[in-house]
């Protein structure tokens, strides 16, 4: 019986809206008919010449220091002009605006080239963060004040990263000391046309040092509202193993109890409170020898309203007691409870993260390098589910109603030896050992501890000056998991000033997680969920089976090339994933659970272009289009969830050294979602956003800047999401 939404609609900002589009309109045309500024693009008379461009420098990519122009691994770079253009409280907010990327309408997450979620490794400052086994939450739970830059590698990277690295490495960097003394501090706030889903920013930043000692502090506070949609929920009661209404029933209780519907509000944007805290410092000991110290502290407090399809109520089936199941083994559940359908309930999650990290550096002499650093993370996660109409169910207080309760302690202990050996001009060795401790005490599963170690090796060989190559190993060993051995292997070659061409082969691997194993609780829709290794007769699991690590090639083909007013690159790749881990559902009706099984093969293939054009000295344009087809080779169906077809265009006009303003437009191709009613189709949508920043001259260091996301009030289907509608925002910045 699914629950049936009912549309909003924005209109309170139309004025508004034109005025400022009309104004934007008036800007660029005043500049199209600046006599200084031509109508064409001046390319260099010589097609022959040297372009010299400045190199722009990533880590991520080979783990040392690179030009991104010659790295073979498809590395993005999302510099610190572009964090700060986009205006952003939270690092979803910077990605849902990057090409080739799609972040859910729910924020929650990320796909690379159609993988995502749990397929996508998050780093910061190129250490591995300890945190939902999904990855939900770690786009809204990092503040965007505090991060320099971001590298994000597209497609498998496990033989620099290990497991979980299956469809690609976001490596989100941190503000780092610098020599002197800067001080940022940022405020925001904003709201939709409405006047719901407000959110308010405070965020401030310390850098400073010498060429001895560098420091650099961050804290953020973000506070956000939740955005609901009035929908109806149909209440279901089982009968001979179908669900019929409530007044329909054969038990009174019920009949008196439950009402046959509820308007409920469903929270599309949930309420949050995030507030982070970090920093580093650097001591440079002498001329060979450095030590640094990093430290981040997240904490967070979420809420979040939603429709339940099976809540266990009070009631007892007739004929038995009242019996309790414990908080593990059990799922959660009580003894001769009746499950009840479609039912108005509440989250809350109080999660609190630590990272800590030494480093020590070490260069011997000149063409030797080591650094090895120890990293503790510790994670507390603690959920559960409450029933708004809780004494409709039967229970005398909402406590009494909780459900799905999560209370997880997940502790990680990292050694990182890093070795990198330039033996001759052009070549490089880097070698790597890691050694993973994972200790998990929760009441959802139930784990002994996890050790992972590895050792990699790679060479980056310039075999001549227009060529270079990349590749390397690496070897996994997993206590639970297993042993596993990565390649990849990649080259760039410059054939003109203005094309490089780029050829990689890598190999990726995800070895099963905790939960995937055994899990053994209830999620918050209420289903039963049961890892692979569990064994639970009340629910018909009477066999555990193991899981084999999911293991991913990918092959990419691509032209590149950059100038002072052009850049642009076309990428072709195919990707084949074997041994697919899914949840998938098990049995029919009310006695179905949830369950991780090796489902087969999945292929996905295509096309990324993207580019950019600098038209005059204050008018610019990029734009990026993502094209590819998946398939499941077991069913030859579409991966559910997964937008086919990406596109992004945006407009850099600064009619004034003062003045940047931006128009944005993404669209996101239709995408199929499983719903109570079978396989649907979401719709595409196309979201338009403007963005003003303005520097007064008079006041150096300070900057005010507003927007408007989804300018155009798209519409979000509800299967997949939804969307606030127009979103205003006001912010300054001030930095000295």
């Amino acid at each position: 019986m699914p629950a049936s939404p009912q549309p909003r609609q924005h209109h309170c900002w139309t004025p508004l809206l034109t005025l400022i589009v009309m104004t934007s309109a008036c800007l660029s045309a005043a500049r199209a008919e600046d006599p200084n500024t031509e109508g064409s693009v001046e390319l260099e008379s010589d097609v022959s010449a040297e372009i010299e461009l400045p190199p722009v420098y990533v880590t991520t990519a080979t783990r040392t220091r690179e030009d991104i122009r010659t790295a073979p691994a498809p590395i993005q770079l999302i510099d610190a002009a572009e964090v700060e253009a986009a205006q952003a409280t939270t690092l979803r907010e910077i990605l849902d605006l990057a090409p080739n990327l799609h972040v859910s309408p729910n924020g929650r997450t990320l796909q690379i080239r159609g993988l995502g979620q749990s397929d996508t490794l998050y780093l910061l400052d190129g250490r591995r963060l300890t945190g939902e086994f999904s990855n939900s939450f770690e786009l809204e739970r990092l503040s965007a004040a505090m991060i320099e830059r971001i590298e994000i590698i597209r497609g498998p990277a496990s033989v620099l990263y290990g497991s979980d690295a299956l469809g690609g490495v976001v490596n989100i960097i941190t503000k780092q000391p610098v020599e002197g003394f800067e001080v940022d501090l940022d405020v925001q706030y904003g709201a939709n046309d409405h006047g719901e889903a407000d959110r308010t920013m405070i965020a401030g930043s310390l850098r400073g040092g010498d060429q001895t000692f560098g420091y650099s502090l961050y804290a953020n506070h973000l506070q956000r509202q939740p955005y609901s949609e009035q929908e109806t929920a149909i209440v279901g009661v089982p009968k001979a193993g179908v669900l019929m209404l409530p007044s329909q029933s054969p038990n009174p209780r019920i009949r008196r109890s439950l009402p046959d519907s509820y308007q409920a509000s469903v929270d599309y944007r949930d309420q949050a409170r995030v507030d982070t805290l970090g920093g580093r410092l650097d001591w440079q000991v002498n001329d060979q020898i450095a030590l640094s110290l990093d430290v981040n502290y997240v904490q967070e407090a979420r809420e979040n309203a939603f429709i339940s399809t099976r809540y266990r109520s009070n009631f007892r089936q007739p004929g038995q007691g009242s019996g309790s199941g414990s908080g593990k083994g059990q799922g959660q559940q009580q003894s001769g409870s009746i499950m009840v359908g479609n039912v108005p309930a509440r989250q809350e999650n109080d999660n609190h993260r630590i990272d800590v990290a030494g480093t020590l550096d070490w260069s011997p002499t000149e063409s030797l390098d080591f650094s090895y650093q120890l990293h503790y993370g510790h994670y507390d996660k603690d959920r559960e589910i409450l029933a708004i109409p809780y004494a409709d169910l039967g229970y005398a207080t909402r406590a009494d109603s909780a459900s799905s309760i999560n209370k997880t302690t997940m502790t990680q202990w990292v050694n990182d030896l890093l070795a990198v050996w330039r033996p001759t001009h052009g070549q490089t060795l880097t070698a790597g050992f890691e050694h993973r401790d994972n200790a998990v005490d929760s009441t959802a599963f139930d784990a002994d501890n996890r050790r992972f170690s590895s050792a990699f090796l790679q060479h980056q060989w310039q075999v001549l000056p227009r060529l270079n190559l990349v590749y390397g190993g690496r070897y996994d060993d997993d206590s639970v998991g297993g042993s596993n051995l990565s390649l990849q292997a990649g080259g760039v070659y410059r054939i003109a000033p203005l094309a490089r061409l780029r050829a990689n082969y890598a190999q990726g691997f995800k070895a099963p997680d905790d939960r995937d194993l055994y899990v053994d609780q209830v999620n918050p829709r209420g289903f039963p969920m049961l890892g692979a290794m569990v064994i639970a007769p009340e629910f018909g699991k009477t066999s555990a089976q193991d899981l084999n690590p999911e293991k991913s090639e990918t092959i990419e083909l691509a032209l590149a090339g950059d100038s002072p007013t052009l850049g642009y690159q076309v990428t072709l790749f195919h990707t084949q994933v074997e041994d697919r881990i899914q949840r998938v559902r098990e049995r029919q009706g009310l006695q179905s659970y949830n369950s991780f099984r090796n489902v087969g093969e999945t292929h996905i293939q295509g096309v990324e272009a993207e580019g950019s054009l600098q038209l005059t000295e204050n008018l610019g344009v990029r734009a990026s289009a993502t094209q590819f087809s998946t398939e499941n080779k077991d069913s030859d169906d579409p991966l559910l969830l997964t937008p086919e077809t990406l596109a992004n265009l945006t407009l850099d006009v600064s009619p004034t050294p003062n003045w940047l303003l931006q128009l944005i437009t993404t669209y996101t191709g239709e995408q199929h979602y499983a719903s109570t009613e079978g396989i649907e189709t979401a719709a595409g949508y196309t979201l338009v956003n403007l963005k003003a920043s303005y520097q007064p001259q008079a006041m150096a260091g300070l900057e005010l800047y507003a927007g408007i996301d989804n300018l155009l009030d798209e519409a979000v289907d509800t299967g997949i999401g939804s969307n606030t509608g127009p979103f205003g925002y006001l912010g300054v910045r001030y930095r000295y």
